[in-house]
């Protein structure tokens, strides 16, 4: 008898059914009472996890994005980057043995203008006159970044440590490896490397796509793929062009402005002017490693 009330309270709770007023007389057991309060909380429970679960699935997560100051941080960190004249934390990189990437006058104002790119921060597109009114810089978030300078200054080193971003992340790719690959599978290379590539969301901020770094533009050579000759760099950045990806690539590259027209052509060299912003490290710039 006692084994059916408790079954009886036990559907009740499970399908909703109140308990009719006219029960009221009856009395619980003990054992009864905390069986019918240990179903209760069961049933509870499952549908506190039911609720939790379909909001996983359902609710779209939000991803913190990284201000300026955030991903100076995190690159810093990540990377150990130091400036020269940061006598303390260049000591505690040499006592424990690690050996820094340094910031100097050679390359502290490009580091700090790709933490301005890569945080879609305003100061990259404008800065404060002597009268404190904001002026255009002459540059833009809605295009992507072409670095110009000598071997070894370290263009790629910067374009590797900020690939990982909140606001465009990409991947950094040796033109000449692109360039090996169309000699063995075609134009498919050439599509591959003009579109965006999926990413997983969960480890990009939220991003399901990321665009590319073509690193050491002018190194690659003319390749053939069954007697078709291209130069395949001139063909992908056309495709990006065409395809409006403004913003979402880049170009690393050792030659002059004069060596890209030579080498690419007038039309190539005029289409870079409108896809990227100009980040020039000099002539005069160490190379790093040495």
């Amino acid at each position: 008898m006692e084994t059916k009330i408790t079954d009886a309270i036990t559907t009740a709770i499970k399908t909703g059914i109140k308990i009719s007023a006219n029960y009221d007389h009856i009395e619980l057991t003990e054992e009864e009472t905390n069986a019918a309060i240990y179903a209760a909380k069961k049933f509870k429970d499952a549908k506190i996890r039911e609720a939790e679960y379909r909001k996983k699935i359902f609710e779209k997560p939000v991803y913190k994005m990284m201000n300026r100051t955030e991903l100076d941080f995190f690159v810093r960190e990540k990377y150990n980057v130091c400036d020269i004249n940061d006598a303390d934390r260049l000591a505690k990189f040499f006592d424990e043995g690690i050996e820094p990437y340094i910031l100097d006058d050679d390359n502290r104002d490009e580091f700090n203008m790709l933490c301005a790119y890569f945080s879609g921060h305003d100061s990259f597109e404008f800065v404060p006159d002597e009268k404190g009114n904001m002026k255009p810089t002459g540059m833009s978030l809605k295009k992507g970044l072409l670095l110009f300078g000598p071997v070894g200054c370290g263009k790629t080193s910067l374009m590797r440590m900020f690939s990982i971003n909140s606001f465009r992340p990409y991947s950094v790719i040796a033109c000449k490896r692109i360039a090996n690959e169309y000699q063995e599978n075609g134009a498919n290379s050439v599509y591959t490397y003009s579109q965006m590539a999926p990413i997983a969301p969960h480890m990009n901020f939220g991003h399901t796509q990321e665009g590319k770094c073509f690193d050491d533009l002018g190194t690659e050579a003319i390749k053939k793929n069954f007697g078709n000759e291209m130069n395949v760099m001139q063909d992908i950045i056309s495709d990006i062009y065409d395809n409006g990806l403004l913003g979402f690539f880049h170009l690393t590259t050792n030659l002059s402005s004069a060596e890209l027209d030579e080498r690419y052509g007038y039309r190539v060299r005029s289409r870079l002017r409108e896809m990227f912003n100009i980040v020039n490290f000099g002539k005069n710039a160490p190379d790093r490693r040495k």
